[in-house]
């Protein structure tokens, strides 16, 4: 349980600067029905690793560029793969085959990031279970969980933490301030047990955070 506690700690402090450190906000052309106070969602994610690699694929909606100041401004539809090497690497560039049950595919190449990881859009609509990466000489073939598969729906931890917040909500809708943007990210300390992190930001250090079980909505942290 302390271990658990300290991860916890660790994620939510993570997201929190990480958030606020993001700079600004990309609409797609087509207008739908989802709540205009988001500024990032995740609709599905998938995820699996090996000895050397470490592979998720998310896909959801956010503002590109993102700047946390409280208002939600141009939202686009997003798919993204990325790849953190679980052993020291010298290459600058993956290779991947992402695959799907009926035989769909799409390929492409990852480049190195900032912070070791690789990372790129793939425009992917269907549903990936497995990955093959090349990276120099080594070929190593992934398969992908749906890490969502039974759980609660983004949409549905914001409703929860809509509810978590209501009293600061209703207290700040008195004194006549904004509405906050809300960010919602699936979240993970040991790649094993995932969290919705749904943070509802305001302007400059302001934000409120939860931490939620997907499985069960189950309110795990709270700021």
């Amino acid at each position: 349980m302390r271990r658990k506690t300290v991860i916890v700690i660790l994620l939510l402090s993570a997201l929190a600067l990480s958030a606020l450190c993001l700079a600004a906000c990309d609409r797609g052309s087509s207008e739908d029905d989802r709540p205009k106070d988001i500024s990032r969602m995740v609709s599905a994610f998938y995820a699996g690793e090996c000895e050397d690699f470490a592979v998720t694929f998310e896909r959801g909606s956010k503002e590109e560029p993102f700047i946390a100041d409280g208002k939600t401004t141009s939202v686009v539809d997003f798919s993204s793969l990325r790849v953190i090497p679980l052993r020291a690497t010298e290459v600058s560039e993956i290779s991947f085959t992402l695959a799907g049950a009926a035989g769909e595919s799409v390929s492409g190449k990852l480049t190195a990031g900032t912070f070791g990881e690789f990372r790129a859009e793939v425009a992917a609509e269907f549903a990936p279970v497995k990955v093959t990466l090349t990276a120099g000489e080594l070929t190593r073939e992934i398969d992908l969980g749906d890490i969502l598969s039974g759980c609660l729906s983004g949409y549905d931890a914001v409703e929860i933490a809509r509810r978590e917040f209501a009293s600061r909500s209703d207290a700040e809708g008195q004194e006549g301030e904004q509405t906050r943007e809300i960010f919602v990210k699936l979240i993970t300390g040991d790649r094993t047990a995932y969290y919705y992190y749904v943070s509802f930001i305001g302007e400059g250090v302001d934000y409120w955070a939860v931490l939620l079980d997907p499985a069960t909505g189950e309110v795990v942290s709270k700021r």
